[in-house]
């Protein structure tokens, strides 16, 4: 058997590095410490200064008192201190600091110099400790009132600690929390924080600021603009009380905010007193909502243990189970007097879940945008430059306000019939409860190319139909359960940004810090469908016109066999025999889509169509592909098959309202005449203006991007990828 070890006492210098490693955990308990200390000094401002989280550099400056010129020999020392004298004394403590262990602790593990002046000095004093031991006698130098302690090299003879710490942002993340937290509470003190090498400041908040700005400094101004005063007076028999701001109802924080509680303005955590107060909130916040609480208890201090921690992190006090009670039971009548209002906000607005089909049915879209939720402000961050977004998806251009130049005193009196209706959308007839109707004008060009000549909006009353097909309903939830959120979300919060090529059908958009190029094409098909469906039996309508000015003829409607003659010929088939079909269902073609169809009563061969669907108001679609339109309509759909018909004759209008191909050429060319020249100028010009100011605003009201579209969208940049290769944008 063994014989026993001998007890033998610690090495002072083990003692002190043991002692130091209870006190100082991280850099935010040595910053705490001395913060501490200069609030104690009766500093009413603060600066502190942080190098890689505060293990390289941690300084804080402060005006306060400063230190006598003879207490600096034993400043470092333990359990020197001039905040107590007595154990007694402990009962009636006002301040923060009473054992003098924090700055022995410190100089035990990192190298500390200290630069001083009182008021009654002519000059400062510098010296550094190492070991609770002044190096060398302090150096007059230049300085005004008040202390600057530097800590160097934290950690550097404690690998251990130092490799268990986490990185040295997470460790500025939590020195500036506690410094908030210490600003929230002292009043008429001055906070600032600054990373080392950095010119702006990552926290400041002045010393003449009130309770709500600080809060607002620190946590933001949508937690600031939800605060409520949380007073509770002088407990009877107690000897207690508190007094806070604590937030309404209305509050939502994605990031949880631990509760900032002060006991005798010391900064303590009371678990009891969190769970109390949470427990209060519960029976009003919905679940999994956490709110903001800052609360100041003031308790006699012959009833409140301070020396209880380490760290000072705990205190207890006598008669804990009233004096929460009483206090909860004050947050209870706090809130349910502002329960009488409340707005639930669930998420961003651009994070939304967009509006579905069905849900958008019978609903103005500037109804549907005012309900949804608005981004609550955050926290307040660093600007970051390779991060930023300078174009904001929701802002105006000044050209759109701005009227081209080629319009003619007829198209600026189609203005004026336009100016109630400032709305895009379709749905703001269903707001007026009126609908659309489009006269258009034509003169033929080429047997197969038409041109609009003038155009005018006339409004007629007409109240929506609610449609209950169960076909049209399948087919709406279909739409409904095939969008892709993600890319939906990108073409709800785009920015026009321009055509790329009008032949291929192809335009960028920006989204947040992406560049996109997209087959707007393949978007406008998919668009124009959906329209069909949320708009399904309420269309306006344009009217077609067939006007010979020389022969002073004019006609309404165009004859459906002249349309498509030049297209059978070529295929085969009997004009009569393809439109005896959209003869027959013509009375359903007009109910549901707007198509109107008369004169094929004796011969279908003489079947005119009077009317299209208006989708958009604004934009009247290619007609030159009419007769396609209508080939395709009178080869395509199956008639005998409810859903089919639906869905095929909404696909066949998506397509006619898809914009034209533009074939390129090149302006610049000399053989190229110029009349050909003008007119692509003229159509480009024209495509770009009908993309910014009337297709993509509407694609981002309402277009629920399916999964199919994932392959019209490709990201061909982005911000911060730009940056690593040019350094700048």
């Amino acid at each position: 058997m063994s014989a026993p070890l001998k007890i033998k006492p610690l090495a002072e210098s083990v003692v002190n590095k043991i002692a130091a490693g209870e006190i100082i955990v991280a850099p935010v308990n040595a910053l705490k410490e001395m913060m501490e200390n200069s609030i104690d000094a009766g500093a009413t401002t603060i600066d502190i200064l942080v190098k890689e989280g505060g293990l390289k550099i941690l300084q804080i400056t402060d005006n306060g008192s400063g230190i006598d010129k003879s207490d600096l020999p034993i400043l470092c020392q333990r359990f020197t201190t001039s905040k107590l004298k007595t154990f007694e004394d402990l009962s009636s403590i006002q301040t923060y600091g009473f054992r003098g262990e924090a700055l022995a602790s410190i100089s035990h593990i990192a190298r500390v110099t200290v630069t001083t002046k009182t008021k009654n000095e002519a000059c400062a004093w510098k010296v550094s400790y190492s070991a609770g031991k002044m190096m060398g006698e302090p150096k007059p130098i230049a300085g005004r009132d008040g202390t600057i302690i530097l800590v160097e090299d934290l950690f550097y003879n404690v690998q251990s600690r130092l490799r268990s710490l986490r990185s040295p942002s997470d460790e500025l993340a939590k020195i500036l929390d506690c410094v908030g937290r210490y600003a929230i509470n002292s009043k008429n003190v001055g906070f600032s924080c600054k990373k080392f090498g950095e010119s702006q400041f990552a926290l400041t908040v002045r010393n003449e600021a009130d309770v709500r700005e600080r809060v607002q400094a620190v946590f933001g101004r949508g937690t600031a603009s939800n605060l409520i005063e949380l007073e509770v007076p002088e407990i009877q028999g107690l000897g207690a009380s508190a007094s806070g701001q604590v937030s309404t109802l209305n509050f939502i924080n994605k990031k949880s905010i631990s509760p900032i509680f002060f006991i005798n303005n010391r900064l303590v955590t009371c678990d009891p007193l969190r769970r109390a107060l949470y427990q209060t909130y519960s029976s009003h916040l919905a679940k999994g909502n956490r709110p903001f609480i800052y609360l100041n208890v003031t308790i006699r201090p012959e009833l409140v243990d301070v020396n209880v921690h380490p760290t000072k992190r705990e205190v207890r006090f006598l008669h804990d189970e009233e004096i929460i009670e009483q206090i909860a039971s004050q947050l209870a009548d706090v809130l349910s007097n502002c329960d009488t209002s409340r707005s639930f906000k669930t998420t961003s607005i651009f994070t939304q879940k967009p509006v579905s089909i069905k849900e958008g049915l019978g609903k103005p879209h500037s109804q549907i945008i005012n309900n949804l939720p608005v981004t609550p402000l955050g926290n307040k961050v660093k600007r970051q430059e390779n991060k930023l977004v300078r174009i904001d998806a929701s802002q105006t251009k000044i050209t759109n306000f701005l009227k081209s130049a080629e319009y003619t005193g007829e198209a600026e009196e189609s203005t004026l019939h336009k100016q109630p209706y400032e709305d895009d959308s379709p749905h703001a007839i269903d707001h007026t409860s009126e609908s659309m109707q489009l006269q258009e004008n034509w003169v033929v060009d080429t047997p197969s190319r038409r041109t609009p000549k003038t155009s005018s909006y006339t409004v007629s009353r007409k109240m929506r139909v609610e449609v209950n097909l169960a076909s049209v309903n399948t087919l709406r939830k279909e739409a409904d359960s095939n969008m892709n959120k993600d890319l939906t979300n990108v073409f709800a919060n785009l920015t026009y940004v321009g055509l790329v090529d009008e032949q291929r059908r192809l335009a960028c958009i920006q989204h947040d810090l992406r560049l996109f190029l997209v087959d707007y094409g393949s978007i406008c098909s998919e668009l124009f469908y959906q329209v069909g469906l949320t708009d399904f039996a309420n269309f306006g309508r344009i009217y077609l016109v067939n006007e010979d000015e020389s022969a002073g003829i004019r006609e309404e409607g165009l004859s459906v066999g002249s349309l498509i003659e030049e297209i059978v010929s070529s295929r085969g088939g009997s004009v009569a025999e393809l439109i005896r079909p959209l003869w027959d269902m013509r009375e359903m073609l007009e109910e549901y889509f707007s198509i109107e169809l008369y004169g094929g009563d004796n011969q279908v061969e003489n079947t005119k169509i009077k009317s299209l669907p208006l989708l958009i108001k604004g934009y009247i679609p290619p007609l030159s592909k009419l007769p396609h339109f209508l080939y395709r309509i009178l080869t395509k759909i199956d008639w005998s098959d409810e859903m089919k018909c639906l869905q095929g004759i909404l696909k066949q209008i998506a397509l006619l309202y898809v914009p034209e191909m533009i074939e390129q050429i090149d302006p610049e060319d000399s053989s190229i005449e110029e009349e050909e020249r003008v007119r692509y100028l003229a159509d480009t010009e024209n495509m770009e203006k009908v993309l910014e100011e009337t297709i993509f605003p509407c694609i981002k009201k309402r277009l629920l991007a399916p999964r199919g579209l994932l392959k019209s969208v490709i990201e061909v940049a982005n911000l911060p990828g730009l940056y690593r290769v040019f350094e700048r944008c």
